[in-house]
């Protein structure tokens, strides 16, 4: 049987979205290298310090269009796919409950349930390779693509372009423990303030290099990015790391979902044999 050509589109989508997250990329990495930002001390008549992050470049808005295009084609991709495979399906164009038709994404057996309708004129073998793929039934829910593709597309989608905030990514060095004491670091977003790090310092000595010598990597991601225990370490971290590698196995995982599905819609035997 020749696909359906919304299964082109869902090729075309995700190939999109591929390009999206180049061209976001490609911006972040001149948006970084060309410094935005500067780092500066400041210790008040207490010893109180705080080393800040002064932007002269505000992080470029076109950065959260791309970021929001990706995301809807991906999540379009998806949708078009699971028609294409109630096409296959059922054999007839368009399938039984097309107005319906959406790819599920459920994160917990409630919404499994709600979902479910939607797709109930699927032959339960596809149904139920669905089913699998829930992020409910994840090893680590907070590391699954799906579930971070649902998340991220439905607060761009419902709400307003994600805002984006710099970060630090790296901070190392040394200082002088006698004489800089409770340093503190700031690993979240940074707000308005821009501070890193805080610190107090004992004594009138002049600050040098000698007593503290930071240096600082930033990288750019959603402000409100959820932390989920680390799969191997349990710390809690940002799922698959920078934003940018966190969109590319969000591609990665969508291309594989839909390639597998309609395989599985053309081939029923290979679900029969893998149970067997």
């Amino acid at each position: 049987m020749k696909l359906p050509r919304e299964f082109s589109l869902s090729q075309a989508r995700i190939s999109r979205a591929q390009d999206n997250i180049k061209e976001f990329a490609q911006l972040l990495s001149g948006y970084l290298e060309g410094g935005p930002a500067r780092i500066r001390v400041d210790i008040d008549d207490r010893g109180r310090g705080a080393i800040k992050v002064e932007r002269s470049e505000p992080i470029p808005d076109q950065l959260s269009i791309l970021l929001g295009e990706a995301l809807q084609n991906l999540r379009a991709g998806l949708d078009n796919c699971l028609y294409a495979v109630a096409i296959i399906d059922s054999g007839t164009n368009p399938p039984p409950g097309a107005s319906q038709l959406q790819w599920p994404i459920a994160l917990t057996p409630k919404e499994w349930a709600a979902n479910k309708k939607r797709i109930q004129h699927l032959s339960p073998h596809l149904v139920d390779a669905l089913h699998r793929i829930q992020p409910f039934q994840a090893e680590s829910p907070g590391w699954n693509c799906l579930r971070i593709l649902h998340d991220l597309a439905r607060i761009d989608r419902h709400r307003a372009a994600h805002e984006l905030a710099m970060r630090p990514e790296k901070v190392i060095g040394t200082y002088d423990k006698k004489v800089i004491r409770d340093l503190k670091i700031n690993d979240g977003a940074l707000d308005d303030e821009g501070i890193v790090v805080t610190f107090t310092k004992v004594g009138g000595d002049e600050l040098t290099p000698q007593l503290l010598d930071l240096q600082f990597e930033f990288d750019i991601d959603v402000r409100d990015v959820e932390l989920a225990p680390h799969i191997v370490t349990g710390k809690p971290s940002r799922p698959w790391g920078s934003l940018d590698n966190r969109l590319k196995m969000m591609c990665v995982a969508v291309e594989d979902y839909a390639d597998g599905l309609v395989e599985l819609a053309h081939h029923p035997g290979l679900e029969r044999a893998v149970q067997d």
